[in-house]
């Protein structure tokens, strides 16, 4: 019986540690020739360990592959990868704070993006709240467009503000996408970053507070009687 559970356990390891051997393969592959076998080897290590979790991949591949070919050198390439492994832990933490308790590794390289733009946690979970619609599309296109904000000035405070508010109004996602441009046309006017976006998000406050049309009637009588 013990030799028999004891078989049982060994193969239920060898099935768990396969998917991760392949994971790890397959980051070698992409990594081949590109970075320094150290950084390869933290990538291999962050990357599996970061799929085991459900967290996305790409992000940890790409910055080691971009800081090597910019030949910044390998220890502060190992430094950002392992910033970037962090913020996907922040990103995916926050977002199930923000009630996605099954956000995708689309929505969590988002989050990591926003996180990376100078956003936080805490902003990412508030933008998580306020989305539209329980389509994950909206969060993520949310995420993109707030970490677009901060990366052209504005503040965060400001940069959630206008993003929950156009929300809030019943705007599409394609909608949240002219922000950033609405946002540079006010700056070109002469206003700062967050005075810009201040303004749009009063202004979609305005029509989220907004009823229905008024009903047509009527016309309404004059106060006096025209003269003669």
């Amino acid at each position: 019986m013990t030799i028999r559970l004891l078989t049982c356990s060994v193969a239920l390891a060898a099935a768990a540690a396969a998917p991760l051997g392949a994971q790890r393969a397959a980051i070698a592959n992409r990594l081949a020739g590109r970075v320094s076998p150290d950084v390869a080897a933290l990538v291999q290590e962050l990357g599996a360990a970061a799929a085991a979790r459900g967290l996305p991949v790409d992000p940890l591949i790409q910055k080691a592959i971009e800081g090597s070919a910019k030949r910044i050198p390998a220890d502060r390439v190992a430094a950002a990868v392992r910033v970037v492994a962090a913020q996907l832990d922040t990103a995916a933490a926050a977002l199930r704070e923000g009630g996605l308790t099954d956000a995708d590794t689309v929505a969590i390289a988002a989050g990591a993006f926003t996180l990376n733009a100078g956003l936080t946690g805490r902003h990412i979970a508030q933008l998580a709240r306020a989305r539209a619609s329980e389509r994950g599309s909206d969060v993520v296109v949310a995420l993109r467009v707030a970490g677009t904000l901060a990366a052209l000035g504005v503040p965060p405070t400001e940069t959630v503000a206008l993003v929950v508010a156009t929300l809030r109004a019943g705007r599409r996602p394609a909608d949240l996408l002219v922000l950033p441009g609405r946002v540079q046309a006010e700056m070109a006017r002469g206003m700062t970053p967050a005075q810009a976006a201040a303004g749009l998000a009063r202004a979609a406050a305005a029509q989220a507070r907004g009823g229905p049309p008024p009903r047509p009637g009527p016309p309404p009588r004059p106060s006096h009687p025209p003269r003669p």
